[in-house]
């Protein structure tokens, strides 16, 4: 006698919400922190938080660094979602597919094309670049945590387009109401690119977290001989 499975469209459409939720606020919201500052403090005219958006601006490598930091959240929430024990493993492979992907030339495709095309046109080939590169490596180190070749590419190109179209969709929508990098509407670059990595950290995280559960359960699960 065999045991019923459980039905799979609930299931994964809570992970599908769960990991957005869980990809807003420990990767899009870190990876827009500086930029969310400075539309804070320009709306409210507040000094408190200067002295944090200063140290975010002094190095670089500050924003990277809170990002892998909070990357940590993420990692151990979808160990909970997806049932996979082993969190931290999820955790260095995120915090290593972040740094790699950052750095990688992919992340300078508009360093390629800086005399050919005007300024929003070279931002958004930024943005593609950077999230493409970021959500590309993070996919197949998720792959490289499963020991599937499978899955490392299936994670890599379904997360990477379903982010990049998103950032691409969004600059889009930014443009339609005259909200463009390089205009005349003041912190437009910071209003575009802070909502750019939210959104795109959310339609991502959740292709990410259904994907990675479903090779995860496929990964723990014996073959059904029954």
């Amino acid at each position: 006698m065999t045991t019923p499975k459980p039905q799979r469209f609930p299931r994964y459409f809570r992970i599908a919400w769960q990991s957005a939720f869980a990809a807003a606020v420990f990767l899009g919201l870190p990876a827009g922190l500086l930029l969310w500052l400075i539309l804070f403090q320009d709306g409210n005219s507040s000094s408190s938080i200067k002295p944090f958006i200063e140290l975010l601006q002094v190095n670089g490598l500050n924003k990277i660094f809170v990002l892998v930091i909070w990357s940590l959240g993420w990692s151990y929430l979808l160990g909970r979602i997806s049932g996979y024990r082993s969190w931290w493993r999820i955790g260095l492979a995120t915090m290593l597919g972040i740094i790699i992907g950052w750095f990688s030339p992919l992340s300078n495709l508009d360093g390629w094309f800086g005399e050919i095309f005007p300024i929003h046109a070279l931002y958004t080939l930024f943005m593609c670049g950077l999230v493409l590169s970021v959500t590309s490596c993070v996919g197949m180190a998720y792959g490289l945590v499963l020991r599937s070749a499978k899955a490392a590419l299936t994670l890599a190109t379904t997360t990477s387009l379903a982010s990049v179209f998103t950032v691409l969709l969004t600059v889009g929508l930014f443009d339609q109401f005259g909200i463009r990098v390089g205009g005349t509407v003041h912190l437009a670059m910071s209003k575009v690119t802070a909502v750019s990595l939210m959104t795109s950290a959310i339609t991502g995280g959740m292709v990410l977290g259904v994907g990675f559960s479903r090779f995860a359960e496929t990964k723990s699960q014996p073959s059904d001989l029954s």
